[in-house]
């Protein structure tokens, strides 16, 4: 019985230690609710000028995604291929953004923006960056592309990424900048991740590599190892993405911080 225990308690801290996060550096973000790739709908696609123009002009923070073009320019795109937003089979990181300045988000004017000039539409806005990387690629160049482009913004902006080499890299190389893990409940989701990978992820045992000043995890999504980083370590939590007034105002009530979409009429 008493070896029973003790196992116990040593795999408890094991996995305390293991989705333990960062210190508390700050205490609260400088708003609550960040639109979701911008502020998009009724015309305007997402990660476009015009989404970032209108989410600065509603007093809103911002989510958006940025990754590497062939030519290592940083561009706002969410997909790793332009199928979705541009009806091209090519993936962001096989063309240079001169090939990509071709395109069209949905069939409209805008087009694919640089992360420097939305960062200029910005002009200080709260702004939560997401850096889109695979395992297997390069996280220093990313990182280090990112970092240039945010070291001299004015306003708040921290980073955050489902990848938890992506922020070790911040943590041991840039620690001055804020940074977020991303999760989610991977298992039930489903996903084509492997199995060790989504029992990983989804329990938050990557902190160990990330160490994150906050953890952004899909609302009303949970685990066990969530709910013990949660209670034991409280940490700043982003929800994210939150559709509607109703559901906004019910994860505004839990998290520090809400991302957001507006619901389409």
């Amino acid at each position: 019985m008493a070896t029973a225990i003790i196992i116990l308690l040593v795999l408890f801290a094991v996995i305390l230690y293991l989705i333990k996060p960062n210190k508390r550096r700050v205490e609260k973000f400088p708003c609550v609710l960040f639109a979701h790739r911008g502020l998009h709908g009724k015309g305007i696609p997402e990660n476009s000028a015009a989404a970032f123009k209108n989410a600065k002009e509603k007093g809103y923070g911002v989510e958006l995604d940025v990754r590497l073009t062939k030519d290592n320019k940083l561009v706002v795109f969410h997909d790793d291929d332009l199928k979705r937003m541009c009806g091209d089979d090519r993936k962001v990181k096989e063309a240079d953004y001169a090939e990509l300045e071709n395109c069209r988000l949905y069939d409209t004017d805008e087009r694919i923006p640089l992360f420097s000039d939305v960062l200029k539409v910005l002009k200080g806005k709260p702004v939560i960056c997401e850096i889109k990387a695979g395992i297997s690629d390069s996280a220093a160049e990313i990182c280090e592309a990112v970092y240039n482009e945010i070291k001299d913004y004015t306003g708040f902006i921290c980073i955050e990424s489902f990848n938890p080499f992506i922020l070790r890299w911040f943590r041991k190389n840039r620690p001055d900048i804020i940074r977020g893990q991303l999760s989610m409940n991977f298992i039930k989701d489903g996903n084509q991740l492997g199995f060790w990978q989504s029992f990983l992820m989804t329990n938050l045992f990557v902190n160990v590599f990330s160490r994150p000043d906050f953890i952004a995890y899909r609302f009303e999504d949970n685990s066990f190892g969530y709910f013990f980083c949660r209670k034991i370590f409280n940490p700043l939590l982003v929800a994210w993405t939150v559709k509607g007034g109703q559901d906004c105002r019910k994860a505004e009530m839990s998290y520090d911080a809400v991302i957001f979409e507006e619901e389409e009429e």
